[in-house]
């Protein structure tokens, strides 16, 4: 397999955005992401520069609603009208051009001194059709961190970093349940948009694309080298988002690229976002060969609640059961890596 690393739902000044694309894509090329995913709200207006620039892939989706129920919707083409009661309408209609969609943030709590206390929850779940759920959420997760002036200006001007715990619990818990059912994929967001918090007389960028592009990224597992024919790169990023042969990694924590997560018995062996026929030798294994085990705590979940947990950094178990199993990786306690599932039946 090989791995590229992107970021996913970033804003322009194509909505309220404070950069051009090309711009942001040369700020991701300093911090050597491979892909960009581009979401501005209610418009396709980038989708002419789609491509690649500095060397990043560039794909342009949608984020699509206003009050609720904000959805991304990648690989359309053309623009779909919001419907913030009927959150199905959007689904379908994305669906219907044969593209994905991800729910965005769907829990976020807000704060009384960033956006006047707005919120963007998703509260549709008999919807149905999507492709994935945005577990994590950089910039909606500080903002609801942000409870405290005085604290916010703090984590503003010295510890940017200081409300982020991983990904949101209750949108894993609904990530769980649902992959006990059917497939979906789990994706991180940094809803980059260059954000100015303001407060009287204070005002600071807190979260500039570069910093953002170091943070919650998405490593995906292609089966052939990223193209650089730019709309057969599209596909391939396009289908492993759909397959769920992906997994979130914050950058600030470490690197990554030499952890593996896969599932094998004597029919072969069974990555992320794939089914296994369970047998006498199914075996899971994790590695992290490059990390320090004494820094580790690796999780692993079945069916969303915990089933092996170690410190280290390399495991392997037999499994005897069946299940949807995921992993959840912290360095030095902080959150790093977090997979989507590999399905035993």
């Amino acid at each position: 397999m090989h791995l590229v690393t992107g970021n996913i739902h970033i804003h322009s000044s194509y909505s309220d955005g404070a950069a051009t694309i090309p711009d942001i894509a040369a700020a991701a090329a300093k911090v050597g992401l491979d892909y960009i995913i581009v979401t501005d709200h209610q418009t396709l207006a980038g989708l002419p520069e789609e491509g690649y620039h500095h060397g990043v892939l560039v794909l342009v989706g949608t984020e699509i609603n206003r009050t609720k129920h904000h959805y991304l919707a990648l690989g359309i083409s053309r623009e779909i009208a919001d419907n913030d009661q009927k959150p199905q309408t959007i689904i379908d209609a994305v669906n219907q051009q044969g593209g994905l969609g991800f729910i965005a943030h769907p829990f976020e709590k807000g704060s009384p001194f960033v956006l006047d206390g707005i919120t963007y929850p998703w509260h549709d779940w008999n919807a149905q059709g999507f492709a994935g759920i945005e577990v994590w959420n950089w910039c909606s997760q500080w903002r609801d961190g942000i409870q405290k002036m005085l604290k916010g200006l703090f984590y503003a001007y010295f510890k940017p970093e200081g409300p982020i715990s991983g990904p949101c619990p209750q949108a894993l818990e609904r990530f769980d349940q649902i992959t006990q059912k059917q497939k979906i994929t789990a994706i991180a967001g940094s809803d980059a948009h260059n954000w100015r918090f303001r407060y009287g007389p204070f005002q600071r960028c807190i979260f500039p694309y570069e910093y953002l592009f170091r943070t919650a990224n998405n490593s995906l597992l292609l089966e052939e080298p990223l193209s650089q024919d730019a709309q057969a790169a599209k596909k391939q990023i396009l289908t492993a988002l759909r397959t769920g042969r992906a997994y979130i990694i914050n950058h600030l924590v470490g690197k990554g690229e030499s952890f593996s997560f896969f599932i094998a018995n004597e029919s072969g062996v069974f990555n992320l976002g794939d089914t296994a026929t369970l047998t006498a030798n199914t075996t899971l294994s994790v590695r992290c060969p490059f990390a320090s085990p004494r820094h580790l705590s690796i999780t692993i979940l079945r069916n969303g609640t915990l089933w092996r947990q170690e410190q280290s950094n390399r495991c392997a178990y037999q499994i005897k059961e069946k299940g949807t199993y995921r992993v959840e990786i912290r360095q030095k306690k902080k959150p790093w890596i977090f997979t989507n599932p590999i399905y035993v039946v």
